[in-house]
């Protein structure tokens, strides 16, 4: 009798446990904000580069056609990013970290001025602020 009582104990403490982490798990409202907006800005940056790269070339001419299309697959990439940020991954973060260094150096090669390129570092500050509370959360 002793053991079944024990076992339930057990199970009753597991299942509250589990219960105060997800009660923890917040994502909290900036963090999904930013990553709503990356769901929905990404694509549509991808598919502009895809579909119309004679616009986006007139509007960058010092940007090549390579530069134009690897920054298309940067953008597809970056839904995958968020989506691991959305489901609490390491490598999610770190690589968007990643990739906002990337983008921060092609801006500044095709020559778009250093205070425009600093602004892309907007989103990794973001990310950073919004997610340092919570990266016990991690995995």
């Amino acid at each position: 009798m002793d053991t079944n009582t024990d076992i339930e104990e057990q199970v009753e403490k597991k299942i509250e446990e589990q219960a105060e982490r997800k009660a923890e798990k917040k994502r909290g409202f900036w963090l999904t904000l930013f990553l709503v907006l990356m769901f929905v800005v990404n694509p549509l940056t991808a598919f502009t580069y895809f579909t119309n790269p004679e616009m986006v070339l007139q509007a960058s001419p010092d940007m090549t056609v390579g530069i134009l299309y690897f920054l298309g697959v940067v953008s597809t990439v970056n839904v995958a990013i968020a989506a691991g940020i959305w489901m609490w991954k390491k490598w999610a973060v770190f690589s968007f970290f990643a990739i906002a260094a990337i983008a921060f150096c092609i801006n500044l090669y095709i020559g778009i001025g250093i205070i425009p390129a600093l602004t892309g570092l907007i989103g990794p500050v973001i990310i950073y602020l919004t997610t340092k509370s919570r990266w016990e959360h991690f995995s």
